[in-house]
């Protein structure tokens, strides 16, 4: 008997593995030596060594000055590209290392993997930093297209100058602005300082920014009450033909963000606006009184009615 179970234990876990790695979407490992080799790497490189060492000498020498810097150095470089890429939504999708800056994933040994990769400061690497606009449109070609027309591009085209892909989504970790991070971002640029006007676009590019994340939440409010709506036998045909256009709009906004026009960008935002009020006048949920209201009293014209009517009403019975 001890043996059947041990068997059946054997098979039970033959199976879960089975099953873990060849029917559980992205489970299995990935056949990608930029993968295999980049995550074993350790985040304690060489150089990173080298700061810890000056931070013990300078401690056993009790020398006077602040670790703050060897500190700060020491926990920017332990954060390694890999680690970046491996929370990023790119990780999520699959997209590694080979998209954006070549080799061959598919040869174990580092000599083979690098073969023809170029170093980032090359001219001819897909990420060096003109190139970073057509790497990135290979996969985001509403964004390049919109890019292209944008004055950044054709600075960045003409004078080498001007803001990339990579200058607003931080390379390996690939993140999406907030708006309150473009005050910073933005003014690194457009700023009295550097005296790159317009010097309010940081501002401009919040406030849009903070409109589009109200459109969102406007655009779920007015979906559920037309579900309701719906439900409750109302024709809401109409409601939802606004509702899918404002919806259209709001995803188009985010390629057309990259042609960096806020004219244009306003516009739209304020079409996609008027759109889902329209969806929301159809479909809003009357609102039911919540206690019986109270009797309205005679105001001043009717209670010098009433008065009149008591002194007319006297003076005839005083006759």
């Amino acid at each position: 008997m001890r043996v059947k179970s041990f068997n059946k234990i054997i098979l039970s876990f033959i199976i879960l593995a089975g099953f873990f790695f060849f029917l559980v979407p992205g489970a299995t490992a990935s056949e990608n030596s930029c993968i295999d080799c980049h995550k074993s790497v350790t985040p304690f490189t060489e150089e990173q060594k080298r700061f810890n060492q000056i931070r013990i000498e300078h401690l056993e020498r009790q020398v006077t000055c602040s670790l703050e810097c060897h500190e700060d150095r020491i926990r920017n470089l332990t954060t390694t590209n890999y680690q970046q890429w491996s929370e990023s939504v790119h990780a999520l999708k699959g997209v590694a290392c080979d998209a954006c800056h070549g080799g061959d994933p598919t040869q174990a040994t580092k000599e083979k993997a690098h073969a023809n990769l170029k170093n980032t400061t090359d001219p001819e690497s897909p990420v060096y930093y003109t190139n970073v606009p057509s790497t990135c449109g290979k996969c985001h070609p509403e964004e390049l297209a919109n890019f292209e027309n944008s004055t950044h591009y054709h600075k960045l085209e003409a004078l080498q100058l001007a803001p990339t892909c990579t200058t607003c989504h931080v390379p390996h970790t690939f993140t999406i602005l907030n708006p309150e991070d473009f005050i910073t971002t933005c003014g690194n640029c457009h700023s009295v300082y550097k005296k790159i006007a317009p010097y309010d676009i940081p501002l401009k590019a919040e406030d849009l920014l903070g409109q589009v994340n109200k459109l969102k939440f406007n655009i779920d409010m007015t979906g559920q009450d037309i579900f309701w709506a719906k439900k409750n036998g109302t024709d809401v045909t109409q409601a939802q033909q606004y509702a899918d256009s404002a919806l259209n709009r709001l995803q188009n906004l985010a390629p057309m963000w990259h042609e960096f026009n806020l004219t244009h960008f306003e516009d739209e935002l304020d079409a996609a606006n008027k759109d889902i009020r329209k969806a929301e006048m159809l479909v809003k949920p009357t609102a039911t009184p919540t206690s019986t209201p109270l009797p309205k009293m005679p105001g001043f014209i009717g209670l010098a009615g009433v008065i009149t009517l008591l002194l007319v009403w006297y003076l005839i019975r005083k006759k």
